[in-house]
């Protein structure tokens, strides 16, 4: 019998990942029990009229139902939701762009929208609101879930970039070598190497001010996804650290954000699913916590 994901346990990390040094953030940025509350007792709603923007990460648009359930959710409340078409051949500066370009197209005029963003497609956002000041001021608010601010260690040895494995290898490595190289993927695979754009870098230090932002963090201790799960080989590159099954967990902080800390989320799950774990009702409850904490805005009645 499948257990059902609870999202209580954070800090039980430190029992499965012993040589984690991982710090929570201030009282004032933590937010996680603002999700739990949530999570417990949806709170209200964020307004129909408001255009819900689900961006996936990497590879994404090879995924079969990546964020179907999240879509279906939320069209069945009575919200409008754009899947943002995403390509992987693009970096995050070349993606955000797009998005811009997208968002320009779609909004109608004084229309709201929030971001619902994974892994790389929060970088792909962020930098669409960096550089579009028009498009910020009309965002409610942003999730970033399990972004990659920090590299890959799995995609820096696929490329070279990571210390030479002296061991048997892994399977399937000389055909993932071959796709992260092809025009295909390679731009936005190198973006969340440690040989990123650095322009992705200094965008990640100056983030507005006025972005109403809250990020995810997580970790899982065994395998929960059928995609981007790599815990074999985590665990022997770095022992008791604790990852996502993608990233190692302090690699997913984003310093002076709001962020909120769950335990066992691996990282295709928030897209996916799967193990007991209810994407839709986990992407609505971010939007919830991000309409309770919507600042007061002066020029417009929300």
């Amino acid at each position: 019998m499948t257990n059902i994901w609870t999202p209580e346990g954070f800090d039980d990390w430190q029992s499965h990942f012993p040589a984690t040094d991982f710090v929570r953030p201030p009282a004032a940025l933590d937010w996680t029990e603002l999700f739990l509350k949530s999570w417990r007792t949806p709170g209200p709603s964020l307004p129909k009229d408001t255009l819900v923007v689900l961006v996936a990460g990497l590879y994404s648009e090879f995924i079969l139902y990546c964020n179907r359930a999240c879509a279906r959710s939320l069209k069945s409340e009575g919200y409008e939701v754009l899947r943002m078409p995403v390509r992987s051949s693009r970096g995050v500066i070349a993606q955000g762009e797009h998005i811009a370009a997208v968002l320009g197209k779609r909004l109608r005029p004084g229309q709201r929208f929030v971001v619902l963003a994974h892994s790389k497609g929060s970088l792909d956002t962020l930098a669409t609101l960096t550089q579009n000041p028009a498009l910020l001021d009309a965002c409610d608010g942003i999730a970033l879930v399990q972004p990659p601010v920090g590299p890959s260690p799995i995609i820096d040895d696929l490329l070279g970039y990571g210390t030479p494995d002296t061991g048997p290898g892994y399977r399937m490595d000389r055909f993932r070598q071959a796709m992260v190289n092809s025009t295909l993927l390679a731009e936005g695979t190198r973006d969340i190497s440690s040989h990123r754009d650095p322009q992705v870098a200094s965008m990640l230090s100056a983030l507005p001010d006025t972005l109403h932002c809250v990020h995810v963090v997580s970790w899982s201790a065994v395998r929960r996804s059928r995609f981007d799960t790599h815990h074999q080989r985590l665990n022997a590159l770095r022992a008791g650290h604790a990852h996502d099954g993608q990233f190692y967990m302090e690699d997913l902080a984003i310093p002076g954000l709001p962020q909120i800390c769950l335990p066992d989320v691996d990282h295709g799950q928030p897209i996916l699913g799967g193990a007991g774990f209810d994407p839709a009702r986990f992407w609505r409850t971010l939007l919830e916590v991000l309409h309770q904490t919507l600042p007061v805005r002066t020029d417009h009645t929300r």
